[in-house]
């Protein structure tokens, strides 16, 4: 049986993309090497997502309530629980996207908002929150436009805190970041240079995972 890599891309650039210039190598080695995986693409830049309404936010406190969904507020939630459904049934997720504002993209955000409910991603029990998504892995791999490597500036980076809290909450723990750093910093031949490294990267990780 055939397990399934999600890879989510969050960055309008297309192949301008100093993050798929990474990403793309690294699905390269990883199809060669993992052939029993097949890759289902979702490209947020592209997708028209669908927003939280009145009407679907109402059917998240139905769920907080442990209910199920039923009628209208079952019919608002078809689009959002095939996104939800197509991110349960992945083994392994690869994350393509830019830091921009010190964060996530906004199209990632609100991904992230919809697929992150209540009785299918987490529930809440006697003894606090329960992750339902166990045993799966996450790789991230991001461009940023400067250098996050020092105390002062780590404090900047709110990307990788964030992911690794939110897909923590659902319960993914084995998390892989693969980063290109100094990509606005003017110095062209440096930018080349650590593309390259986080190329390198990518490949390796890919082909030991």
């Amino acid at each position: 049986m055939k397990k399934k890599l999600l890879h989510i891309i969050a960055t309008p650039r297309g192949e301008e993309s100093y993050t798929l210039q990474i990403s793309r190598p690294f699905l390269e080695t990883f199809r060669q090497k993992h052939p029993e995986f097949i890759i289902d693409e979702l490209d947020l830049a592209k997708k028209d997502l669908p927003s939280l309404t009145v009407k679907s936010v109402s059917g998240k406190y139905v769920l907080l309530q442990g209910k199920d969904l039923f009628g209208q507020l079952k019919e608002s939630w078809t689009e959002i629980i095939q996104y939800i459904e197509q991110f349960l049934s992945s083994d392994l997720y690869l994350i393509s996207t830019p830091m921009w504002n010190f964060d996530i993209p906004y199209m990632l955000k609100q991904y992230i908002d919809l697929i992150v409910q209540p009785k299918y991603l987490f529930r809440y029990t006697k003894s606090g929150v329960e992750g339902l998504v166990i045993n799966k892995k996450m790789v991230v791999i991001t461009s940023r436009g400067g250098f996050y490597n020092t105390a002062k500036t780590q404090a900047l980076d709110f990307q990788e805190p964030y992911l690794r809290e939110i897909f923590g909450f659902v319960g993914i723990k084995d998390f892989t970041f693969i980063k290109a750093e100094g990509m606005d910093m003017g110095n062209e031949e440096m930018q080349k240079q650590n593309i390259r490294e986080a190329i390198s990267q990518a490949q390796t990780f890919a082909a030991n995972m």
